[in-house]
């Protein structure tokens, strides 16, 4: 009986710092119109595979977090969160693949407003996903729900021809 009461409290332990060691990071979505800044604070975090992020917008604005199409190690999925309007609105992600994820905001996506996960190591470089084409109209589409054309003026030519909308 004492044996059995040793591995219950082994397997108890176990079990305890395992669900114990899973953490919560908090990415605040930060707008300053004074200052004319719209960042992820932290910009860069390292965390633990089965760690959750959790993105909070911090004042009434539009904001959203979206993984870049090659921004997420390759075997692991992008993410998009709802758009956040309101101070206080949130949006968690949980992290079970390890690598480096790279999003952005799209509303901010011209402002430079993005941030990087790297959960317990970087992705190589040529571990990352290799997006199809359909996945990048399907981001080009995205992006224009939300600018017009003209906006994106910016793009090469090329660019514009070879991706359909």
């Amino acid at each position: 009986m004492k044996s059995l009461s040793r591995v219950t409290l082994i397997v108890c332990a176990m079990v305890c710092s395992f669900v114990a060691s899973a953490t919560d990071h908090i990415v605040e979505v930060v707008t300053d119109n004074v200052n004319g800044i719209t960042a992820f604070q932290p910009k860069f975090l390292t965390i633990k595979k089965g760690d959750t992020v959790t993105w909070v917008n911090k004042v009434d604005d539009l904001h959203n977090v979206i993984t870049y199409p090659d921004g997420f190690p390759a075997g692991s999925q992008g993410f998009e969160s709802p758009y956040f309007e309101n101070a206080g609105d949130s949006w968690s992600y949980t992290f079970n693949n390890e690598g480096t994820y790279q999003y952005h905001c799209i509303p901010h996506i011209l402002m430079g407003m993005r941030g990087v996960v790297t959960v317990s190591k970087p992705t190589p470089q040529r571990g990352f996903h290799k997006p199809s084409k359909d996945e990048l109209v399907a981001y080009r589409n995205k992006l224009l729900e939300f600018f017009d054309s003209e906006e994106f003026g910016i793009m090469p030519d090329a660019v514009r021809r070879n991706v359909e909308p």
